[in-house]
């Protein structure tokens, strides 16, 4: 087997791996996603908040309602951006077009996060949520936009040489 095909079998099972790892996440009934968000909010309100723990229940309690819903959309944002960018990278191989390589990253990883929030409208409380998908896209422009950036600082690196 050659260098290149074992390097794009490598970059799809990173994709395929990332895109379970969302899965997983997705498939976690929302009182096990709730508790997980919650532990990690809990954790960055200590960083703000040195005396936290001093905190009444009811204080840490609003604190941490307060920071969970952007953590959680920052964590769902972050995660297509980095879907986007895998995908991107699996397809290079496979073709010398720019636009092709961008724009399926682009489909493949919204397709991925319209399937995801159909897969979360069969779990016990979660929800199927227009604004989870466009949160997730905004993701994976972003995504596609830094990989775009890429793409051409390692295209003028190469003329240069």
């Amino acid at each position: 087997m050659s260098k290149k095909a074992i390097i794009s079998i490598l970059l799809i099972a990173a994709v395929i791996g990332w895109m379970s790892f969302i899965f997983s996440l997705s498939a976690e009934p929302a009182e096990v996603s709730s508790e997980t968000s919650g532990r990690i909010v809990r954790r960055l309100c200590r960083i703000i908040e040195p005396d936290f723990d001093t905190w009444s229940e009811q204080e840490q309690f609003e604190m941490t309602e307060r920071y969970q819903f952007y953590i959680r959309k920052t964590a769902h944002f972050s995660a297509y951006a980095i879907l986007a960018l895998l995908t991107g990278t699996a397809i290079t191989p496979h073709t010398k077009k720019l636009a092709y390589r961008l724009g399926g990253a682009f489909i493949i990883s919204v397709l991925y996060a319209v399937s995801d929030e159909i897969h979360q409208y069969f779990v016990p409380g979660r929800s199927c949520e227009l604004r989870d998908v466009l949160i997730d896209s905004s993701g994976v422009t972003l995504g596609c936009i830094f990989l775009f950036a890429l793409f051409k600082l390692f295209q003028n690196k190469k003329r240069s040489i």
